[in-house]
């Protein structure tokens, strides 16, 4: 996961010299737009931001939110983590953001502009919410009419805040669009439900900084009309990127089967699915094998069962492959073998369960059981279809102990479910974990953190050289360069 120093000069733009002539290439002039159809940079944007974000979250998300543990090369369980790929594949997509919000502004397209607002927010958020300080705005400034090649990192509030404003005016932007969006590979052109996407990229970045600033008056303007500003209330409306043919090919078919059964099912989630015989797990992962044969013998039932999250060498021998569940099939069926998975940006199911805690605490008018239940359902309906497996939120499940809505524990009840609904997204449930310490988990059973869950990447190394400055003043005020400094809207 680490890249050379060249490979971040040529993303970043942030050296301090500008005759290099790849650095000239690549580095977009806001103010001289390159004469490229947006159309084009548009699904170049959004493949690499969703394939970043599903590679992210096998390799890392799953892992640090323990839905999933390495039996072989256990570096991230253990918390071994270097300079991880969010940096600089986030700069290097940004570039391409830029671009098309330059060419749009220059041809008067709203509808591509405030697309490229929704994607910078997506963008700069996911990073943010992994390194905390870092540069927003004065970034990918190194051939603007007063070019910037070491950019100032900027607080995270202060990030927080230019994404939120530019998310509403994305939504406003594309309300007044009226031209057509093409190789749109996420929504298929349709701007309304960009604009969905937008609003509920706020609620949950609202909901994210509520330990820092209250949200309460941000998100009833939100829920005060529907009409502007509608949301992703219905799986028809997800954010999801569906893979269909070369080069919208699911990231992780391009893997060997090893790499792929590396990680298998953690424990800690496979206890709280089998605890409530939640029909998901039949999709998130895939029964053992000694359970397989001995099903086919007429010996037992299938079975799931998980590996602990850093668990000793001792017990992960020669028999680990049979005893432990591989990741569901939905994500792999092997080498260069098309899988029906989606890439997940965010989904109804995320949106209902940031409105039920909204709800509970009193942010917005409403019931939080209604929206809490309709969270559940619209995550199996979800994976039913995506999956073809008949799942199904019964009665029986949604009434039993564990699932159903009490009051008195409405917020860990809440926060349980979306981080079983936030399987496979992105970096999401590490997040939501850090934010709200639910649901409980303990650290890796062998780890090089001092039996501390990390709760932040590194900045790259390269940035103590190409813009040193920068970088020590934001030490100085976040804390030290480590996995276990926290970022500031992290109250928990």
């Amino acid at each position: 996961m680490k890249v050379s120093s060249l490979k971040i000069f040529l993303l970043t733009g942030f050296l301090f010299t500008a005759c290099d002539r790849d650095f000239e290439e690549i580095n977009a002039n806001p103010n001289n737009p390159e004469a490229v159809n947006p159309e084009l940079l548009l699904v170049t944007v959004i493949r690499s931001t969703v394939n970043s974000m599903v590679n992210e979250a096998f390799s890392t998300g799953n892992v640090v939110a323990q839905f999933a543990a390495e039996i072989r090369e256990p570096g991230t369980d253990r918390y071994l983590w270097g300079s991880f790929g969010t940096w600089d594949n986030g700069y290097g997509n940004l570039r391409d953001v830029n671009n098309l919000y330059a060419i749009a502004t220059e041809r008067n397209l709203d509808q591509y502009r405030g697309i490229a607002l929704v994607m910078k927010s997506l963008i700069f958020a996911r990073m943010t919410d992994c390194y905390g300080d870092l540069p927003y705005a004065e970034a990918l400034q190194g051939k603007a009419e007063q070019p910037v090649y070491a950019p100032r990192y900027d607080r995270q509030q202060d990030i927080y805040a230019g994404i939120l404003a530019e998310l509403t005016e994305a939504n406003r932007l594309l309300a007044g669009a009226t031209g057509t969006v093409r190789n749109d590979i996420l929504y298929n052109g349709d701007v309304t439900r960009w604009r969905r996407l937008a609003n509920s990229l706020r609620l949950r970045l609202l909901l994210r900084q509520s330990n820092r600033v209250d949200p309460s008056a941000a998100m009833r303007e939100i829920m005060a009309d529907p009409g502007q500003s509608p949301l992703i209330l219905a799986n028809a409306d997800n954010a999801v990127l569906r893979y269909v043919e070369s080069p919208n090919l699911y990231p992780l078919t391009g893997q060997r089967s090893g790499f792929f059964l590396d990680r298998r099912l953690s424990k800690t989630l496979a206890d709280r699915l089998n605890a409530t015989r939640d029909p998901r797990l039949a999709v998130y992962a895939q029964p053992t094998t000694e359970s397989k044969d001995a099903a086919a013998a007429g010996r037992g039932p299938l079975a799931w069962a998980g590996v602990r999250n850093g668990e000793l060498d001792a017990n992960l021998g020669s028999s680990i492959d049979r005893r432990v569940s591989p990741l569901g099939d939905l994500y792999y069926r092997g080498l260069q073998v098309a899988a029906p998975a989606q890439g997940l940006v965010m989904t109804a199911a995320e949106t209902n369960f940031i409105l039920a805690e909204a709800a509970q605490r009193g942010w917005i008018v409403g019931n939080p059981e209604t929206y809490y239940l309709n969270g559940i359902r619209a995550s199996i309906d979800y994976y039913r279809t995506v999956s073809g497996v008949n799942l199904n939120a019964t009665p029986e499940y949604l009434s039993q102990s564990g699932v159903a809505f009490e009051a008195a524990r409405a917020l860990e009840l809440i926060g349980t479910q979306k981080w079983i609904a936030l399987y496979f997204n992105d970096l999401q449930a590490w997040h939501e974990w850090k934010r709200t310490g639910i649901p409980a988990l303990a650290p890796s059973v062998v780890n090089n953190n001092s039996n501390q869950i990390p709760v932040r990447f590194r900045y790259p190394t390269d940035q103590q050289v190409t813009n040193r400055t920068s970088y020590e003043e934001a030490v100085a005020r976040q804390g030290p360069d480590d996995i276990n400094t926290k970022v500031w809207w992290d109250g928990n």
